[in-house]
């Protein structure tokens, strides 16, 4: 009797456990339809387009290094008492420092903050006095110095189209760098409206307010980013500031070709301090282009090296008594052309 019980308590508890099985199991089917938003989603976020092309340079962080230009010399134009007179400068030398890194930094909107300092010193091969020339004394005696702040500002409104603001506020001058003037200060900008077809290319057009030609001017710009389907050519340009063809040798290498316009408008301190020439605000307005050939390499990791020879072509070296462009000049003078060499090292970003 009591096998007969135990047989039928373990048989109704194997159809228990059975049971229990089939019901949870029925439990743990899912319903794929609670899926269905999820497969949507992609398609209800928003893509924004980058800075960013494929190939393209990479950008520095920080960077400093030499310029030098070789021997030379400029013919100063008359002013007050003194003639025209031709003097030879054995080399024009100089140092450059910059460094810009992103402050705000999402899918939405990119700002990037910077600072910059730049030298020019221009070495006489011969001793210059205060009685040579007003120019010629304050350029060799107290050279040209342009020191800095900038913000630019890369605003995606789609995954195509986007917006680049810059501004930038400087004071050049002759002098010390603790002179400081307020006639030296001097304020550009550029706005950019711009277009991503596609991760190779990048282009936009705008205008800008900038003193390369040497002295304040309203300029239309032009920007195109390319890189050719090969991923071994590609172009970068930002007109009519500078443009590169660009060869890519390796990734941690790359060849460019192009130039660069580079000037600005200088309040020439000593000349106003040391001589009595009529005027309060005499600025000098510099420019000069650049044509080039530059090699890019990777010392180690993000450190690269930049090795960069070409000819400077004088463009603008005349004195005046306003900072905008205007004739006569209080001194129209004649810089001679030469080669020039630069050699940097910069912390590239990733």
């Amino acid at each position: 009797m009591k096998l007969y019980l135990f047989l039928l308590f373990s048989s109704l508890s194997i159809i228990s456990y059975a049971q229990i099985q089939t019901d949870s199991t029925k439990v743990e089917e899912e319903d794929f339809s609670m899926y269905a938003d999820v497969v949507d989603a992609p398609s209800k976020t928003k893509i924004y387009a980058t800075q960013k092309i494929i190939g393209l340079s990479p950008s520095k962080l920080i960077s400093l290094g030499f310029d030098m230009v070789g021997a030379h010399s400029v013919e100063v134009d008359k002013i007050s008492t003194f003639p025209v007179n031709d003097y030879k400068i054995s080399s024009n030398t100089g140092t450059r420092f910059a460094a810009n890194f992103p402050v705000i930094s999402y899918t939405k909107m990119i700002l990037s903050l910077g600072v910059n300092y730049l030298d020019f010193n221009y070495n006489s091969d011969k001793t210059v006095t205060k009685s040579d020339n007003p120019l010629i004394y304050s350029l060799n005696q107290f050279n040209l110095r342009s020191y800095g702040v900038n913000a630019t500002l890369f605003k995606p409104f789609n995954a195509k189209l986007f917006g680049i603001l810059q501004f930038a506020a400087d004071h050049n001058s002759a002098g010390l760098i603790n002179q400081f003037n307020t006639n030296g200060l001097k304020y550009s900008g550029a706005i950019i409206i711009g277009n991503k077809p596609h991760d190779r290319l990048q282009y936009g057009f705008g205008v800008t307010r900038t003193y390369r030609g040497g002295a304040l001017i309203y300029l239309p710009v032009v920007m195109y980013n390319y890189t050719f389907k090969n991923k071994k050519w590609g172009v970068e340009m930002l007109l009519p500031a500078r443009a590169n063809l660009r060869y890519t040798i390796n990734s941690r290498q790359l060849l460019f070709a192009g130039f660069e316009v580079e000037g600005n408008s200088y309040f020439m301190k000593p000349m106003v301090d040391e001589y009595n020439l009529g005027s309060n605000d005499i600025q000098l307005h510099r420019s000069e282009i650049r044509p080039r050939l530059t090699y890019e390499f990777s010392l180690y990791k993000f450190i690269w090296m930049s090795v960069q020879t070409g000819y400077r072509i004088a463009y603008r070296f005349n004195a005046d008594d306003v900072d905008y462009n205007d004739k006569p000049y209080m001194m129209e003078n004649t810089l001679n052309s030469s080669y020039y060499f630069n050699v940097s090292i910069n912390l590239v970003s990733p």
